[in-house]
């Protein structure tokens, strides 16, 4: 398949089926973000797997937030039926928690800043373009209590949590929201050749 034909598969998914993904599959998209490029190859990334029902659950506790109701008007899913919470957990059976070491990153020699964002950012798009290709549906995630998600983990200190892929087959009366995942800018509202436009 084509990159573009996947980029424009890609989308969101919110609802998932309890169908149970392939080893294979996670395998091969694990394997994607091991290829994904870092800086000086330094491969700082650290994926957590979790994919039992003990650890799903603790998915939902650190992903079950105060209820906004800008979040439950964007994102449906996440709104309890009392509307006390929002729950940023729509029951993938695979969760990739995709952190990064800082104790093995590339340090920027004059600004200091570490690459290990960045890094595990990378990886976490290598995989889900390759979940994409693999007719798989996922979500990003970013947003979960990650003190809650360090002691319920058992995370180390210098692992550096950055996202959530949530991996799985979309249920079969899921509906993209378009809002979120189907429409995109013009390249001439976003990219700019030899100069830079003037900001009123």
């Amino acid at each position: 398949m084509d990159f573009m034909d996947i980029s424009r598969k890609r989308h969101t998914v919110r609802k998932y089926a309890q169908t149970p993904v392939e080893q294979e599959k996670i395998e091969k998209i694990l394997e994607a973000g091991r290829w994904a490029p870092t800086a000086v190859n330094a491969q700082p990334q650290r994926i957590l797997v979790l994919d039992t029902k003990e650890n799903l659950e603790k998915v939902r506790e650190f992903c079950t937030l105060g209820w906004q109701k800008k979040y439950a008007d964007l994102a449906k899913e996440s709104d309890t039926a009392d509307h006390k919470a929002n729950v940023f957990y729509y029951g993938a059976p695979v969760v990739m928690m995709v952190c990064y070491d800082e104790t093995a990153c590339w340090t920027h020699p004059e600004s200091g800043k570490s690459s290990g964002a960045t890094d595990a950012t990378i990886v976490a798009v290598h995989m889900m373009m390759e979940a994409a290709s693999l007719d798989l549906g996922t979500a990003w995630i970013s947003y979960f209590d990650e003190e809650k998600a360090r002691k319920l983990l058992g995370i180390p200190d210098n692992w550096q949590p950055v996202c959530m892929l949530y991996v799985g087959y979309s249920d079969e009366d899921y509906v993209p929201n378009e809002k979120l995942s189907g429409n995109r800018k013009p390249l001439s509202d976003t990219c700019y050749f030899y100069s830079i436009p003037n900001e009123k």
